[in-house]
């Protein structure tokens, strides 16, 4: 054996081990919760309500509602791949101001919520939830709210029923388009087991749909929210952020703007 062929079997063996490494963590590199004691009391400096909901598959998931003095709907919000409603609970006041309840779901192993956690116990969950909140509020007075990973559970949600408005805040075009841009050499086809094809789901919804992407964002890459949006041009409204990031566009006129058209 030459010494090409220990350099290419080295190689090769290392490759090999990568791949085997991400698809049995690939957990640790999509999602970052951050737990909380079952006991924790939250300090949000607005009433809020908590409800656990008993979902298929062992979920036991964790929501909070804030509700608005006078309510005109709810904006049902799924929030990103970090934290917990500890740290997302804050968006309240972005909704509350604009007369709209906020009801917010910690996903699986985020928060307080437990339950084996795989993409379609996600997608269950979700579903499973909003069927419940149907229940109390007229589906005509319901905003679907997803943020960076939330979008792709936003996206299916989208697929199936018929809120009054679905919102995407720095979506994507699939988990693989995102990957491929930082691994591209490996066959994520194979290795992902999320998936998170965000442009199969929009075929199908009826709703309107609002996009709204930074163009600077380094964790989403604006082209992939771009994408998504360029396959379905006749049933979204763009607002490019010139300039947003991943986690400030709140910060940036066209946030507002887009509160106004959608809430109003």
């Amino acid at each position: 054996m030459t010494k090409w062929h220990l350099i290419l079997g080295s190689l090769a063996f290392v490759y090999l081990g990568i791949c085997v490494f991400f698809y049995v963590y690939q957990e640790s590199f999509l999602f970052h919760p951050r737990t909380t004691r079952m006991d924790y009391v939250y300090d949000f400096d607005y009433p809020f309500e908590e409800k656990f909901y008993k979902t298929p598959h062992k979920g036991n998931i964790h929501t909070l509602k804030f509700k608005a003095k006078e309510a005109k709907g709810l904006v049902f919000y799924l929030h990103g791949n970090a934290g917990s409603l500890r740290d997302w609970g804050w968006i309240y006041a972005d909704f509350v101001k604009k007369d709209y309840d906020v009801f917010v779901i910690d996903y699986r192993s985020y928060g307080k919520s437990t339950g084996p956690i795989n993409e379609a116990n996600m997608h269950s969950d979700v579903a499973f939830i909003y069927k419940e909140v149907k229940k109390e509020y007229a589906e005509n007075t319901i905003v679907v709210y997803g943020r960076s990973i939330g979008t792709g559970m936003a996206a299916k949600l989208a697929a199936s029923y018929t809120p009054k408005a679905i919102v995407l805040e720095s979506p994507y075009y699939s988990i693989k388009d995102v990957a491929k841009k930082m691994a591209p050499i490996f066959p994520l086809e194979i290795l992902l087991k999320y998936k998170f094809n965000s442009y199969a789901y929009l075929s199908d919804a009826t709703s309107p749909i609002y996009i709204i992407h930074g163009t600077n964002d380094k964790v989403i890459p604006f082209l992939s929210g771009e994408k998504l949006y360029q396959l379905h041009e006749d049933k979204i409204t763009f607002y490019k952020v010139e300039g947003g990031q991943h986690n400030d566009l709140s910060n940036h006129p066209e946030f507002e703007a887009l509160l106004d058209e959608v809430l109003n």
